[in-house]
Parts: C-alpha cells; sequence; structure tokens
C-alpha cells in the first residue's frame, strides 16, 4: 500500500485564504462553488486509477464545521478520500488556545505521526502541500522523524519554535514511541502558490520537491513509476484547460523540472515518445529541451529544520 497525504486549501482547493473577505466567503461557499486548482483533482484521481491499492488521505486546517460540503466537493471531482483530517478551531477558541488557531506545526505534526502508527515500514507515502504556510517543515520534519533522523529534542524544538501548546508536543512524542522506524517518504511536493524561489527549501532537504504545477510533480511521479504516461497525458491537459496553459508553457514547465534536477532529460524525452497523448507536447518539448540552460548547484542534504523555520515563519 502507498498512501498519498494531501492538504487542502492552495494545494488541491483555490482557495483566498489570505484575506478576511475570502475567508468568509470560503464558508459559505457550497461544494459547486469551490473551485479545484489546476490539475489537482486529476493527478490525484491518476495516481489511484494506477494504483488501486493506495490510499488518499487529507489532513488539512480548515474547520470541522466544513466537512460535509468538503466531502461533497472531493465527491463532485470524482476523489475518493479514505481519510479527511480537519482542524477543531472551535474548540481551540472555547480553551482559549488561540496560538492553536492560525499555528499548523502543533496541529499536524501530531496528527500525521498519529496517523502513521500501525503502518509497517514497507508503507511508502508521498505528500503534497504549499508553500502558503508550513507545509514543507511539517513534511520535513515529519519524514526525518519517522526515518530517525531527528531525535526527540530535535522534534520537541521545532515545535516549540512552530509555537505548537505542549499537550501538543507530548502527543508528538507519544506518536512517535509508536512508529516504526521507516525512511518511508518518497517525495513532498510543494505546489509555490506564493511564488517562493525553490531554493529556499534547500535547508529542508532533497525530499522537498517545489513545482510551479502539477504538471511538474506529475511528471517527477512518472520518474518514480507511480504514475503511467497516460496519468501524465490527462495531468497536462487538465493544466492546460483549467490555467489556460499552451503547448510552449508545458514545455518550459517541463524544461524546468530537467534543470532544476526533478527528472533527466532521457526519462522526459522517453516519456513524450511513450503514449499518443504526450505527442502534441513531443516538438515544444524537445525544442526546450535543445535550448536548456545549466543545471543549479544541488545543496549537501542537511537539514536545519529549526533554521529554515526562524527564517521563514
Amino acid at each position: 500500500m502507498h498512501v498519498y497525504r494531501w492538504d487542502l486549501d492552495r494545494t488541491y482547493l483555490d482557495t483566498d485564504i489570505h484575506s478576511v473577505r475570502g475567508l468568509l466567503r470560503t464558508a459559505f461557499e457550497s461544494a459547486a462553488d469551490k473551485r479545484t486548482l489546476p490539475g489537482a483533482a486529476t493527478l490525484m484521481r491518476s495516481l489511484s486509477e494506477q494504483d488501486p491499492s493506495s490510499r488518499t488521505f487529507v489532513l488539512s486546517g480548515s474547520p470541522t464545521q466544513m466537512r460535509t460540503v468538503l466531502r461533497e466537493k472531493l465527491a463532485l471531482d470524482g476523489v475518493k478520500v479514505e481519510r479527511l483530517t480537519l482542524k477543531d478551531n472551535l474548540g481551540n477558541l472555547r480553551r482559549g488556545r488561540f496560538r492553536a488557531v492560525r499555528g499548523q506545526v502543533g496541529y499536524k505534526l501530531p496528527q500525521l505521526l498519529q496517523q502513521r502508527v500501525g503502518l509497517g515500514p514497507a508503507v511508502r507515502e508521498t505528500l503534497f502541500g504549499d508553500d502558503s504556510e508550513v507545509d514543507a517543515l511539517v513534511y520535513a520534519t515529519y519524514a526525518a522523524a519517522i526515518s530517525r533522523r531527528i531525535d526527540e529534542a530535535t522534534l520537541t524544538r521545532v515545535m516549540e519554535t512552530g509555537g505548537a501548546y505542549a499537550d501538543a508536543i507530548s502527543s508528538a512524542i507519544e506518536a512517535l514511541h509508536r512508529v516504526g522506524i521507516a525512511d518511508a517518504v518518497e517525495d513532498i511536493f510543494i505546489h509555490l502558490d506564493q511564488g517562493t524561489p525553490p531554493a529556499r527549501f534547500a535547508k529542508l532537504g532533497s525530499r522537498v520537491v517545489p513545482v510551479f504545477s502539477w504538471f511538474q510533480a506529475a511528471l517527477v511521479l512518472y520518474s518514480r513509476g507511480r504514475l503511467e504516461p497516460g496519468g501524465v497525458g490527462r495531468v497536462a491537459r487538465s493544466c492546460a484547460s483549467e490555467a489556460g496553459l499552451d503547448d510552449m508553457a508545458l514545455a518550459g514547465l517541463a524544461q524546468d523540472a530537467v534543470r532544476r534536477r526533478l527528472l533527466t532529460a532521457g526519462t522526459l524525452r522517453q516519456l513524450v515518445d511513450s503514449h499518443e497523448s504526450l505527442s502534441p507536447l513531443r516538438g515544444a518539448v524537445l525544442r526546450a529541451l535543445d535550448y536548456l540552460g545549466s543545471a543549479p548547484d544541488i545543496p549537501d542534504d542537511q537539514l536545519d529544520l529549526v533554521g529554515w523555520l526562524r527564517e521563514n515563519r
């Protein structure tokens, strides 16, 4: 079994979380009114179709009161979610836990660790988030913790720096004790919704894969054997129609993925030659590869979780 873990706002849903007006509109939108980010639903469906034994878990900071409408939205998109975990913000307000209303580190890390309990070391994971908040930091910490590349003291420092309450830290540590050691996280895809420079994620390790479009994630997942060429083609068409991208724009995204060493030029050439759904892109992609610039230096994979959080919180 493979587990795909998704955030919702700015990762799957095109939600305005940066203004009071946007948050209010989100709270009263019907399922039919909610918009999906280009390619997200197609990518989620394609991954499930390729591997029917996989499971999709959603962990979101959206309030629990939105469960019904979010379930309806996912059903409208034809997406099957095994588990939908939402945030009890009303409960946080009642208990005076005001930091927890906005904070994500103290909410998501314990949840991720608790959901890992009972999964054996053979169960691998792929995680999806965005750069609107601290998904990259949370996911990288989770991956490092379950593989024991960081110890309890480091996990505690990350959570304290992220404003977590003491009971949330205790809950995370307790869950970690019950999780078997597993280098289980393959990729952490971060949708660059805010246009954050990809290099800014270097301190979080090589598992973090910043992408400008879910089409780029589909390319990487093909290179991992997680997505077939037809699935990549469907995601490409979805991004084209939903985001207004033409063949040259998609080819530019593919070129950028190769330049940043998310996949090799050879793998990309093999992909566009392997399925008829991608044949319209072939000429543009090959021309883009001919003009490929030099690849950026890749820093050593040295985690600095607390340092990253202090710089970016």
